[in-house]
């Protein structure tokens, strides 16, 4: 499956980034985009995204009606793909070192705006087994490749 890895700056002084991990929809299936509700290109170019959290979420919760029961696992998706989301981006951003994907990262050097495609194994529907392997996940380990290694 494609990724899209980005690096935005937000801030001038200090400089800071918003860094994000995005999947194509092309790479997700018909019945999972139709359950995605936030969907847009983000200001990349790239056709329309999908948000790291609804690419791994179970179609159970995609299909579950809102209520505390879906916010709370929401919740828990999350906190996964941002963990995931931080492995991948330090694989091409090396100043991403923060354990999870932070919401604004200072950045002191100041790099340019950057985006990168990249490949992984497929992540749909994968968050029950990521987050029992979470502490040992590694980007090698999902299958991470940048597009420009093949």
């Amino acid at each position: 499956m494609r990724i899209l890895l980005t690096r935005t700056r937000i801030g001038m002084e200090p400089p800071s980034y918003s860094f994000r991990v995005y999947v194509p929809f092309t790479e997700i299936s018909l019945e999972r985009q139709a359950l995605i509700s936030m969907h847009s290109d983000y200001g990349m170019g790239a056709g329309l995204l999908a948000r790291l959290p609804d690419v791994i979420a179970p179609m159970s919760h995609l299909e579950s009606a809102p209520g505390l029961d879906k916010h709370n696992l929401g919740k828990r998706i999350d906190g996964v793909a941002d963990r995931l989301g931080a492995i991948l981006l330090g694989q091409v951003f090396p100043e991403m070192a923060e354990r999870t994907v932070p919401f604004r990262l200072s950045v002191p050097a100041g790099p340019a705006n950057a985006r990168l495609f990249a490949t992984i194994d497929n992540l749909s529907g994968r968050y029950e087994p990521l987050s029992r392997a979470l502490e040992n996940l590694t980007a090698e380990g999902l299958g991470f490749h940048r597009e420009s290694d093949r």
